[in-house]
């Protein structure tokens, strides 16, 4: 049975394309998830000073495929460098990717230092 790479809907064998999103169909869905064995670190991409916007940054790149974390603030046993602080820690594979993605929501700038209650980002000290 052939299947839609796009919704992943199942066709019967006389179908040759999906009806709902127009693509060819596949005869099997790529694997989802597949494992990178790759050794990688994770680097520290932000600092926030408050949970919810923590959260929802963490959401964002969630959502998109890349792998991140939030150390600190309560979220994780691993201290941020200060209390209090919450660090949004990022696989050194996807960084490129989440700060393209955190620019394109939040603005070129958003990542400054120089902002209120922001501070450059700090690995967690262990």
């Amino acid at each position: 049975m052939p299947f839609c790479p796009e919704c992943q809907s199942e066709y019967k064998s006389e179908v040759s394309t999906c009806t709902d999103c127009g693509v060819a169909l596949v005869a099997e869905l790529p694997v989802e998830g597949a494992l990178d064995n790759e050794p990688s670190e994770l680097l520290p991409m932000r600092n926030f000073a408050n949970a919810a916007e923590a959260s929802m940054v963490l959401g964002l790149l969630e959502e998109n495929g890349i792998r991140a974390f939030l150390s600190g603030g309560g979220f994780t046993v691993a201290p941020s460098a200060f209390a209090g602080d919450i660090v949004l820690m990022v696989d050194e594979r996807d960084m490129e990717r989440a700060t393209a993605l955190h620019e394109a929501y939040f603005g070129e700038g958003s990542e400054s230092a120089d902002s209120p209650g922001d501070e450059a980002p700090t690995e967690p000290s262990a």
